[in-house]
Order: structure tokens, then sequence, then C-alpha cells
């Protein structure tokens, strides 16, 4: 019988380690390896330390089949994660996450790492000894009897000051250098068939009701040790519920963040971290491997033109500390594949343009492009994020055409609602802020209702913002203006309190476009009444445009079937000569909440870019011919003619 009894070795040395093997050793159904003896046997190695455990401690033995790591951290243990063979999760993953959570504590463990693991912690009472080797017995016969340990894909964090034990999960990491593996990106995996998918209910553009799953995203994605989100920020914001959820990027020190803005806190906390989770993917290739590295004269039967995808002219590339390579064919770079929706198969589009990050884990890569997450989204399936990564497509293409080409907009008769909603929302907003609210429709050729929000205050009002954009898009024009009215409070109240905060670097901004440099620069620059009739073309129309007209002219839409409704938006696109690609940034994370995440790319459209010199225009000619095409009476010919002045977009 004896001789049936899993074999457990326990590794290190000092109090800790002491009180699991004795723990372990008293337990029948376990059978403890000598100190001496080899590990290849055993089923599962306990690695034990009074201080901090270095990683290639912490890991264990090669080959091991299971280890479980034991460290104590000054007023903590941690116990986990278990580290399994063939299985994603392990002690590197939570590592990786907790020092993109905790940077200045990994900078202060990377200085001071000897000491740290030479010193044991002076927190360490007879008490909490036992304690946790009582939690680590539990763990080890749950994992030799096959049950569930707690710490499979998370680490118990027990407090030494008062034997608190908490449960932190760890999503695996795809790029871990001990677990991850991520498969090569090819061309055949890239190739997509929609399926149809059921709407929740008519008029509902979602096959799954997110906010209810409120608690499992929760618990998934937000943790502060080891989460993708750290934790989700709640405020109030020009009279709107608004919510943050910060998420640290791989390999730099800032962080992005995604943002929820709606009519209700609940709303917004799941959809700020939903925004996060898409960002997660958009940064940076984390669910297939990038494989294809070539000049585009040697793709170029397989690969999309990158100047079709918006550049700079020559002079620019050539300024002084221009971060971005002029691009020509002989010009090697990273490529990923997406799907062409008119060449009906795979095509190759720069790395850099698929991931907006790409370049923070490659810096020697060229970049040809400052590129944002415009067209990244999320959905229950990857019909869904497709439809929405192309509506923030059409709605940032709308606002730029209208600004680069200074058209006159009808104004949209907020009356002719049938959400009540929305006369309610743009009047609560008026009154919160003191302002005149009024929604522009923007919409262009494809007729894909996009639309232009736009706060003005008084004139004599010195202290707030003079006036604050913007945009919203969706096959709803009703829709659409919702959305924008519910950035627009939220986006009032913190141009508002920056305003305040930057007079100085306001006014230095109306004098020199090129200090406008970042994405809020570009709301704060007309906040300053200097710049306000830059503006004045918006209101040029005579023209007042109800929102069934706007309907009249959208796409037909399907009472159960979403898919149908994709169809028809990339059927605009096709049919106005220009092509839909689609690139599957889903990751292991996404799939663990049954997500996909996409960057849709359409190329020709404009693209938002942030900070005056990053702007891109070289190479797009719906500048110069949609306008025309749309009967504006003085249409740009050049890129002379072109609006010179930063956009507004927030």
């Amino acid at each position: 019988m004896s001789n049936a009894r899993p074999l457990v070795s326990v590794l290190g040395e000092g109090r800790l380690h002491d009180a699991v093997a004795t723990q372990l050793a008293a337990d029948p159904r376990i059978s403890c390896a000598s100190p001496d003896a080899s590990t290849e046997d055993s089923a599962a190695v306990v690695v034990v330390a009074d201080a901090w455990l270095e990683d290639a401690v912490a890991l264990g033995p090669k080959g091991a089949a299971a280890v479980l790591p034991v460290s104590t951290e000054l007023g903590h243990v941690v116990i986990g994660p278990l580290t399994r063979l063939g299985r994603a999760g392990c002690w590197m993953c939570a590592r990786l996450r907790r020092s993109r959570n905790h940077p200045e504590r990994e900078l202060a463990i990377r200085r001071n790492q000897q000491v740290l693991a030479s010193r044991p912690s002076s927190w360490l009472t007879s008490f909490a000894v036992d304690a946790v080797a009582a939690l680590v017995h539990d763990e080890i016969t749950a994992l030799v009897e096959g049950g569930g340990p707690r710490t499979a894909s998370s680490f118990l964090r027990v407090s030494l000051a008062d034997l608190t034990v908490r449960t932190h999960h760890v999503l695996p990491d795809p790029l871990c250098q001990v677990c991850g593996e991520l498969p090569e990106d090819t061309a055949e995996d890239a190739v997509l068939s929609l399926t149809r998918r059921l709407k929740l209910a008519p008029g509902a553009y979602r096959t799954r009701a997110v906010v209810d799953a409120r608690e499992s995203l929760l618990s998934t994605y937000v943790d502060p040790e080891a989460g993708l989100v750290s934790e989700v920020q709640t405020g109030d914001e020009g009279g709107l519920p608004v919510a943050k959820a910060p998420l640290a990027m791989r390999g730099a020190s800032g962080t992005e963040a995604g943002w929820g803005r709606s009519d209700s806190y609940r709303v917004s906390t799941v959809t700020a971290v939903l925004e996060a989770v898409e960002r997660w993917g958009g940064l940076q290739a984390g669910g297939k491997r990038t494989a294809v590295r070539a000049a585009y004269r040697e793709v170029r039967e397989l690969a999309v033109d990158p100047v079709s995808l918006g550049l700079y002219d020559d002079e620019r590339y050539s300024g002084p500390d221009f971060p971005f390579s002029p691009f020509h064919d002989a010009l090697e770079l990273r490529w990923v594949w997406a799907y062409s929706f008119r060449r009906r198969r795979s095509v190759l589009v720069p790395e850099s343009y698929a991931y907006y990050g790409a370049h923070v884990l490659e810096p020697d890569e060229p970049r040809l492009a400052y590129e944002i997450s415009n067209g990244c989204a999320l959905g229950s399936c990857i019909e869904e994020a497709i439809l929405y990564g192309l509506l923030e497509v059409a709605e940032r293409d709308a606002f730029l055409m209208a600004w680069y080409g200074q058209r006159p907009l009808p104004v949209i008769d907020l009356a002719s609602a049938r959400d009540p909603r929305l006369r309610l929302l743009a009047a609560h907003l008026e009154e919160e802020n003191d302002r005149t609210i009024t929604v522009l429709d923007t919409t262009v050729e494809q007729n894909i209702p996009c639309v232009w929000a736009i706060a003005v205050g008084r004139p004599d009002d010195t202290v707030r913002a003079r006036a604050v954009c913007a945009g919203g898009s969706h096959i709803d024009p009703e829709r659409a203006v919702l959305n924008a009215l519910c950035e627009l409070g939220p986006i009032l109240a913190s141009v508002d309190r920056s305003y305040e905060q930057r007079r100085e670097h306001v006014s230095a901004m109306t004098k020199n476009s090129h200090l406008v440099r970042t994405m809020g620069d570009h709301s704060l620059l007309y906040a300053d009444p200097e710049v306000f009739p830059r503006l004045a073309f918006l209101f040029a129309s005579q023209e007042v445009r109800s929102l069934r007209e706007m309907a009249a002219n959208s796409i037909p839409v399907s009472p159960d079937d979403l898919t149908q409704d994709v169809n028809q938006v990339i059927g605009r696109y096709l049919e106005t000569g220009l092509d839909v690609l689609v690139v599957d940034q889903t990751t292991p994370e996404h799939r663990r909440a049954a997500l996909a995440c996409v960057k849709v790319m359409v190329p020709g459209t404009i693209p938002m870019t942030f900070g005056h010199g990053m702007r891109r225009v070289h190479g797009l000619p719906r500048l110069f011919d949609i306008p025309r095409l749309l009967g504006d009476r003085n249409p740009p010919v050049t890129n002379e003619d072109l609006n010179p002045h930063p956009h507004p977009f927030p």
C-alpha cells in the first residue's frame, strides 16, 4: 500500500519549509520524498521559502509534473499558482500580470532581488507558519486525489497581519515564455465565413446581454493583484455615470484605459471593462504568432498596398525626429493575415496597422504611420465584433471628411426621435452644463448614420469650454445620436476641468497647432473662444434633417439576424468601391469569456489620428471625391484646400 501513495517533494529551507514538510509527512495518504531524493518520480513538488522566491526557483525542477511555489513577500505569503506540465497558467503568468499592475513594486523587487530572496520575513509567527502549512497541505491533497486545487490558475495571498486569505485568479498569458503557446498566423486561419447569429430581440444589435453577466466578467478580468484590469473607477461626469478601467500594456510603463459612459453605473462599468479587454487584443498580437516578414514587392500579390491606408508626404517623413519610416516596396515589414471581403480571400497587412502597440514589443521594426485603436471592436461573436468595428470606422471617417473638407452639415431635429431619451438627455446636458447642444448629420456615401454632437457655451462665459465635440454612428440613427450624447456629457466635464487648470497651454495651442500633441489636446484646444470661429462652417447649412429621413436612407434592418445587418453594412462599402478587411485579434483571454475581438480596416477611409503633426491625408482621394459627390458647393481640390487646423474629435 505504501508504494501506491503519491510521492511529494518539499524543496527549500526555513520555518515554512519545515512546517509544510511536517504536515505532509503526517498525512498517511502522501509519501514525502527524502530531502536528497530526485524529484523525477514526484507527483508534486512544493518549493517553499521564508523570503521572496526567484523566478527560476519558483518554477521548480525542470520536467516536474506539478510545482506549487510558496513565497513570503514581507507581510504576505503567496501560495501558487500551481504550475503543471502541458497546462497554461503558471507562476510566470502570475509574475507577468502582477508586475504590470504594480510597476513600482516590480522595480523595487528587481533592484533588491538578492536581499529580498535572502532575508526571511519578520512577520512569520508560529501561528502564521502553521496556518500556511495547513493551506499548502489542502492544496497538495486536492491535487494528488484528483480534486480541484484552488491554486489552479490562481494563487492564495495570505496576510501575515491578520491571516486573511484572498484568492486571485490568473488568466494564462499566451506570451508567457514558460507555458505560452501561440499558433502561427496563417492565411487559412484568417478566412472568415460569417454565420447566422440571432439577435436578443427585434431592435437589438447584440447576440448576448453581456451586462447581465456583469459579475462573471468582473471576476474574470478585474483583480488588483493579477487581473487584466486592476480596478474599475467610477464617477459622475457632466451629469452622467462614468467608469474607467486601466489596462497595463506589455513591455511599456504606461497604461491604456477602457471607458464606459452611459445612463447607469452598471452599464458604464461593464462597458469600461469590455473596452479595456478590447484594447488588450488591439495593442499586440496575443492570439497568433506573426510569421511573415518581407518587402512589399515580395508579397505584392498577397498584400494590401500600405499607401491606401493613409501615409504622410515625403517632406513629413524627412522631418527631424519623425518616428516613422517612409514606405517603399523594398522596405521589409512584419505582416499579418486579414480577410478581404472584396477579394474573398486572405490578404497581408502590415502588423503595425493591425496592432497599434506592436512597436512596443518590436521597437526595431519600421513603422509607417501613427495608428490607434480605430476599428478595433469586441463582440460575443466575430460577426458582432465586425459590425461595431465597421461602425467606428464609419464614425471617424465621416467626422474627418466633414472636418478636412469644411462641410456645412444638416442639423438633426431631435424632436423627430421616437425614443424620448434623446430629447431628455439633450435637455439634461444643456441644463446640467449650461450649454446649447446641437447634433449634426455627417453621414457620407455609404449612408451609414453618423453624427457630430457639439456643445457650445455662452460667449460671455470665460470659465468653461466654449465648444466641445463628440461623434457617434449606428445602423439606427437614433442610437447614433444617443451614443454621441452619452460621450459628450462626460467629455464636457473633463474638458472644463482641464481648461481651468491649463489655460496657458491652451492659449499657446491656439497660436501654434503643432503644440497639439495628445488626444486630450484636440478637445482642449476648442475650449478657447479664440478658435471658435474655426467651427463656423459646421453651422453654415440651413438644412434640418429628421431622424426618420436618416433611417430611410440607412440599411434595411433584419428583425432577428445580426449577420444580415453585418452583410448589409459590408455591402455598402463594397458597392462604393471600397474593401473591408478584418484581422481576428481574439486572444485566449477573450475566449475565457466567450468574446471575439477584431480590427476592421477600410482602405481609403480617413484614419483618425491624434497630435496635429500625425494627421494622415496623403494618398486618400476620397477627401476630394466624396465632398463633390455629396454636392458640397466648395469641395477641396488639393491638399492645400484641406482644413489646416487640428480636428476637435475627443
